[in-house]
């Protein structure tokens, strides 16, 4: 008996020992997050800078989008401080940092804004366009087509002399080409926002701009044709109706008339006496 009380004395000191040391720890932690060492607190003020440089990026290069083009180093050195964030602990404190920065308060300031530009860079579809840091093959075949069309623009637009007539005439090749050029690749889904925009913007100028849209007259024409069809349907089907109704009084008319003299005819010769 006195070595069952013995067990339950030693069981229950260290049940509380324990507590208490959990209880400890818990407040040295807390204790230390409001002061991080220095390799942390220096990475997450750099993490800090490099999401700021990005977000000032995006927004410098909304429009026209060039995103992908021109904010792939802020994006990769943002990417290049998570990822450091990530694999940091300092192992002379007894706060793990990477902890710390990423799960300890609710808002995650740190997770939510890393996400933030991953969102921005998904959206744009910037893997799509770029090979590394530059770009692929098809989305610099997209820009040259789109500089050259550029320059010719320019050339008419710095000249006096030139009209805009002249303009369409001398730079429809490279309207053309680039469209061409983009119609034929774009099914293959290989183009991000940078390209999509460029493409729309030029579309855009060259028939409400520079009044450079041919109108396609043989399209047009049939679809007049059609629709002058159409409505001419409902016409038709009146008028035949119309006929076979006035055909039809007229049989009808025919027959009462008939009926009528039969009649007549009958009511005649009903007067006669037949002598046999």
């Amino acid at each position: 008996m006195a070595k069952i009380v013995h067990f339950l004395y030693t069981y229950l000191f260290y049940l509380n020992a324990r507590q208490s040391l959990a209880s400890n720890v818990s407040i040295s932690s807390t204790m230390s997050i409001d002061v991080l060492p220095d390799g942390c607190q220096n990475l997450l003020q750099s993490f800090a800078n490099e999401t700021a440089r990005f977000t000032l990026c995006v927004v410098t290069n909304a429009r026209p989008i060039t995103v992908c083009e021109k904010c792939v180093n802020e994006f990769n050195q943002v990417f290049k401080r998570y990822e450091e964030i990530q694999k940091l602990h300092n192992n002379d404190s007894e706060v793990d940092c990477r902890a710390v920065l990423t799960n300890i308060d609710r808002l995650q300031v740190v997770y939510a804004s890393y996400n933030y530009v991953l969102d921005m860079w998904e959206k744009a579809s910037c893997k799509l366009c770029l090979n590394g840091t530059v770009f692929n093959d098809k989305t610099r075949g997209v820009m040259i087509r789109g500089d050259n069309l550029d320059k010719c623009i320019s050339k008419h637009i710095n000249n006096t002399k030139l009209s805009n007539t002249s303009l369409c005439a001398d730079c429809k090749q490279y309207y053309v080409n680039l469209t061409n050029y983009y119609n034929k690749h774009k099914n293959d889904n290989t183009f991000c926002m940078d390209v999509v925009d460029l493409i729309n913007n030029t579309q855009s100028d060259w028939s409400l701009k520079w009044k450079c849209h041919e109108s396609n007259y043989e399209s047009e024409w049939v679809l007049l044709v059609i629709s002058f069809i159409v409505l001419l349907l409902p016409i038709l089907f009146y008028f035949i109706n119309w006929l076979i109704s006035q055909k039809r009084s007229n049989v009808l008319l025919s027959q009462n008339r008939w009926h009528q003299r039969f009649t007549s005819n009958a009511a005649s010769t009903s007067g006669y006496v037949v002598i046999s």
